[in-house]
């Protein structure tokens, strides 16, 4: 129980750290190709975190295609990728979507007059975010924190694959034995 809090909390961190400064890119300023960026971003949702898991292990594994391509400079190992640190990646990479798609629906309901306001009052950027912004973006932000933490809770098989023992994967334990 106590693994599964950790990593729900480690997700969930770090998608929000993700996705909220992508979701400012995408809406508020003037990135090229924003909207293709934007559907970019969301792409992780159509692949499952065991499928996600699966190609993490092919490419940065013992035997990956990451470590054949280092070996004739000399690199004998990578670090392992098992256990807390690749199964936070793993699952930070194909969640953080879920936060992402409120944070960008709460960034376009806001006024961009307010941030105007703000800044024409002599507060910098990082103020107004921080003062105007921000608060006006904590019911998204706690509502994809919910859909990200719940996901990784319920999550088996990027767990099982990365070998990181969670509630469900002990459960799963438990019950075959």
């Amino acid at each position: 129980l106590k693994n599964t809090v950790v990593l729900a909390f480690a997700v969930t961190g770090a998608a929000a750290a993700l996705a909220l400064p992508i979701a400012w890119l995408t809406v508020r300023t003037d990135l090229p190709w924003r909207r293709v960026w934007g559907v970019i971003m969301v792409l992780p949702l159509v692949i499952p975190s065991f499928v996600g898991a699966l190609a993490f292990i092919a490419a940065l594994g013992p035997r990956g295609s990451f470590q054949r391509l280092l070996e004739p400079m000399g690199v004998d190992s990578l670090p392992t990728i098992y256990g807390f640190a690749g199964t936070w990646l793993v699952l930070t990479l194909f969640t953080f979507p879920y936060l992402l798609l409120p944070l960008r629906a709460g960034l376009r309901g806001i006024d961009p007059a307010m941030e105007e306001a703000s800044r024409a009052l002599g507060a910098g950027p990082w103020r107004t975010f921080w003062r105007v912004i921000a608060p006006q973006l904590r019911v998204p932000m706690a509502a994809g924190a919910l859909l990200v933490a719940l996901y990784v809770v319920s999550d088996f098989g990027a767990v099982s694959l990365l070998r990181y023992d969670t509630f469900t994967r002990a459960i799963f334990v438990q019950y075959q034995s």
